[in-house]
C-alpha cells in the first residue's frame, strides 16, 4: 500500500494560524471558503458552456463541408470540451444531479458497449437523426463517449461522417451537449446564493472531491492497470478509442486544482493548517508534472508487447517503461486521495464512512 504523504506543523505555522484566526474570527471560513468554490465552479461550468457551443460549430461545419483541416478542428474541439467537463466532475452534487446530467456528459463505464450498439441504432434509422431523437434514446448517446465512437471507433471509417446519418448524429449530439452545458451553467449560477450560505455545503464539496479522486484511483487506474485482481485491460479506461485516457485524469486533476484548492487552502489556513494546504498543493503540482510527462493514452502500455504497436517506438521496451510510469502515477493519485480522504478529513472535521463512494 502507498506511504501516506506526512505533514509537520511547526511552532511558528501554528502561531501564524492563531494569529490568522484572531484577525478573521471564527467564521473566517462562512462564506469566503464556499464563494470561492462558487465563482470557481461557476467560471468552469461557463468554460463547459462555451466549449461546447465551439464543438457544436465545428460539427456544423465539417458537415457542410467535410475536409481534413475540418475533421482535425472537429476533432480537437471535441477533446477540449470533453477536458472542461473533467475539469469539473469533481461536483458531483447540485444541478449536475438534475436529469442524469452527469451520465448525459459521459456515459461511463460502459462494460456492455451500451454506447456503440445504441449509437448503431442511431445510423441505422430510416431518417437522419435529430435532437429529439438524441433526447429520447438515453445517455449512451448523448454525450462525449458518443461522439468518441463516431469519430474514432475503428468499426467506422474515417470518411462516415460524411453519410447522411452519421453527420446528423454529430450535429445532433453536439447541439445536445451545448443544451445540457448551457443548462448546467444557468443552473449553478442560480444555486449560488443558497450553496454560499448553507454550512452543510463545505463538508459536501469536499465530500464530492474526495469521492472523485477515489473514483480516478479506483476505475480510472487501478482497474484498467489489472491492479484488483482482474487481469490489465485497456478497454477498461475511459476514452480508450481515441487515446485520450491520461489526458482527460490530468484534466480532472488541473480541474481539483484550480477550483478546489483556493477555497480549500483557505479553509484549512482559518483552521491552523496552513502546512497542511502545503502539503495538497505539492502533491497536486508532483502529479500534474507526471501526467505531462506521460503519453496522452493509457491502454498502449498494457498491449502485448509482440504486437506492433504504432504508439510504441519500441514495444518490448517502452512498454515496460509506460507501464512503470503509469504505475507511479497511480501512487501519487493515491497518496493524494490518502491526504485529501484522511488528513483534510480530519482537519475539516469531515465523517467519512466506510467505504464512502459509491464502489460501484
Amino acid at each position: 500500500m502507498p506511504t501516506r504523504v506526512p505533514f509537520r506543523r511547526t511552532a511558528q505555522t501554528g502561531l501564524v494560524a492563531a494569529s490568522l484566526l484572531l484577525t478573521l474570527g471564527a467564521s473566517a471560513d462562512k462564506p469566503a471558503p464556499r464563494e470561492q468554490w462558487h465563482q470557481a465552479a461557476q467560471q468552469q461550468y461557463t468554460a463547459l458552456a462555451d466549449a461546447a457551443k465551439t464543438l457544436e460549430q465545428s460539427a456544423a461545419d465539417y458537415c457542410q463541408s467535410p475536409s481534413e483541416t475540418a475533421r482535425t478542428t472537429l476533432e480537437a474541439d471535441w477533446l477540449a470540451a470533453y477536458r472542461d467537463w473533467q475539469a469539473v466532475r469533481y461536483i458531483q452534487f447540485g444541478p449536475i444531479e438534475q436529469q442524469s446530467r452527469g451520465w448525459q456528459l459521459q456515459f461511463w463505464p460502459d462494460s456492455k458497449n451500451l454506447v456503440g450498439r445504441k449509437i448503431n441504432t442511431q445510423l441505422k434509422a430510416d431518417a437522419p437523426p435529430t435532437v429529439q431523437d438524441v433526447e429520447q434514446a438515453g445517455v449512451a448517446v448523448q454525450g462525449f463517449p458518443a461522439l468518441e465512437y463516431l469519430l474514432y471507433d475503428d468499426a467506422i471509417e474515417k470518411t462516415a461522417l460524411d453519410s447522411t446519418n452519421a453527420c446528423a448524429l454529430t450535429r445532433a449530439v453536439s447541439t445536445h451537449l451545448t443544451h445540457t452545458t448551457q443548462a448546467l451553467a444557468d443552473d449553478w449560477d442560480a444555486f449560488g446564493q443558497h450553496f454560499e450560505t448553507t454550512d452543510g455545503y463545505t463538508h459536501t464539496l469536499l465530500q464530492s472531491a474526495i469521492q472523485s479522486v477515489e473514483r480516478l484511483e479506483e476505475k480510472r487506474l487501478a482497474n484498467p492497470l489489472g491492479l484488483r485482481g482482474k487481469p490489465a485491460n485497456g478497454y477498461r479506461a475511459e476514452a480508450w478509442r481515441s487515446g485520450q485516457s491520461i489526458a482527460l485524469m490530468q484534466a480532472s486533476l488541473d480541474g481539483i486544482n484550480r477550483g478546489l484548492m483556493p477555497g480549500l487552502t483557505a479553509l484549512l489556513t482559518s483552521r491552523g493548517h496552513a502546512e497542511l494546504a502545503q502539503s495538497v498543493r505539492e502533491q497536486l503540482d508532483t502529479i500534474l508534472e507526471r501526467a505531462a510527462a506521460l503519453p496522452a493514452g493509457l491502454a498502449p502500455a498494457l498491449d502485448d508487447p509482440a504486437s506492433d504497436n504504432p504508439a510504441l517506438d519500441n514495444p518490448v521496451l517502452d512498454k515496460k517503461d509506460a507501464f512503470s510510469a503509469l504505475q507511479g502515477f497511480y501512487v501519487q493519485v493515491s497518496q493524494l486521495r490518502q491526504l485529501l480522504a484522511l488528513d483534510v478529513a480530519a482537519a475539516t472535521g469531515l465523517r467519512r464512512g466506510f467505504n464512502s463512494s459509491d464502489g460501484d
